[in-house]
């Protein structure tokens, strides 16, 4: 399954998507594919929640709320399926001030979270097993634990790559500027996109601890995001800002000072136990300040109710219940 982000009509990015999966298809005869132009998904205004499961946000007081009486359409279902469906995922987009099309955040923040965590199903499955009775009916989903792989085609029309975009993508072409320009460089990007297809291809179905990381690698980049952004901290100490994970700085046999991050990290987004550990904070700070929320309900009823004057949009004619 594959998801697109950006321009209605097929671009840079498109092509070189198409390039990917022809490569993909080309590897094994049973592998299918799929695809979702992220700019036509529809999603609701001022919608809830999507997946509104007390058992991972236990303290929001958002289902005391009304849904819109209103029906609007709503993509988010079969987004989510398929996602969750799907053995691998390859993202393209392209570049939008040094970032990718923010219709992808967009979805992502409207139909992923807390229920397509799987940290959070992991936490959920293990109360289960230990016996945790309020939890013990609560549906965890088994797609959560199904090895998946994803990559990611970015396209940006400056002629090198900004730092702050590397954080984001791992396969940047850049200085495409003009729709179909990626097909004018004698097949190199093309090339590119294609590679990108058999080694999405060749760790399907692979395990965590046996799927290979297949991307470019800088000396000294996280071992688990693969990225080399670093912030210098007290003493000798760095931290990856992009996925947390702490270490320190080094002197290499070369004489070059690189960064050494820690094997096996309690912190960091990109493994269970970061996952976990962030999993474990929430859950405390929302025990801590639930006792406090009866106090303040006054005062947020206020903050909630006080009007102020609004940007007149042709929208707001129409009566939507439950709109901001």
């Amino acid at each position: 399954m594959v998801v697109r982000v950006g321009e209605l009509h097929p671009r840079n990015s498109e092509i070189l998507l198409k390039a990917a999966l022809k490569a993909a298809t080309a590897t094994e005869s049973s592998i299918s594919v799929s695809w979702i132009h992220v700019s036509s998904v529809v999603l609701p205004r001022q919608h809830l929640p999507f997946r509104d499961n007390p058992s991972m946000v236990p303290y929001c007081d958002h289902r005391k709320e009304q849904p819109s009486s209103k029906r609007e359409p709503d993509d988010r279902e079969a987004v989510f399926k398929a996602i969750m469906d799907a053995d691998t995922i390859i993202i393209a987009s392209p570049v939008y001030s040094h970032q990718p099309a923010g219709t992808l955040k967009a979805l992502v923040d409207a139909i992923l979270g807390p229920s397509a965590d799987v940290s959070m199903a992991y936490y959920l499955k293990r109360r289960q097993e230990n016996g945790d009775e309020p939890v013990k009916d609560l549906k965890v989903d088994p797609r959560d634990f199904k090895p998946s792989v994803a990559g990611f085609i970015s396209v940006a029309g400056l002629a090198y790559t900004p730092s702050i975009l590397v954080w984001l993508i791992k396969f940047v072409l850049a200085g495409y500027t003009s729709p179909g320009a990626v097909l004018a460089d004698s097949g190199t990007a093309l090339g590119r996109a294609e590679l990108l297809g058999r080694r999405v291809a060749s760790q399907l179905g692979k395990p965590c601890d046996e799927a290979q990381y297949l991307g470019p690698d800088e000396s000294g980049s996280c071992p688990y995001c693969h990225l080399l952004k670093i912030e210098l901290c007290e003493a000798n100490n760095v931290v990856c800002t992009v996925c947390g994970a702490n270490g320190i700085l080094e002197l290499g046999p070369e004489g070059n000072i690189r960064p050494k991050l820690e094997e096996d990290p309690t912190v960091g987004s990109q493994t269970l136990k970061g996952k976990l550990q962030h999993r474990y904070e929430i859950r405390d700070k929302m025990s801590l300040e639930q006792p406090k929320l009866g106090y303040i309900s006054s005062a947020f009823f206020k903050w909630k109710s006080l009007e102020l004057p609004r940007v007149l949009l042709p929208s707001f004619q129409e009566s939507i219940i439950g709109r901001l």
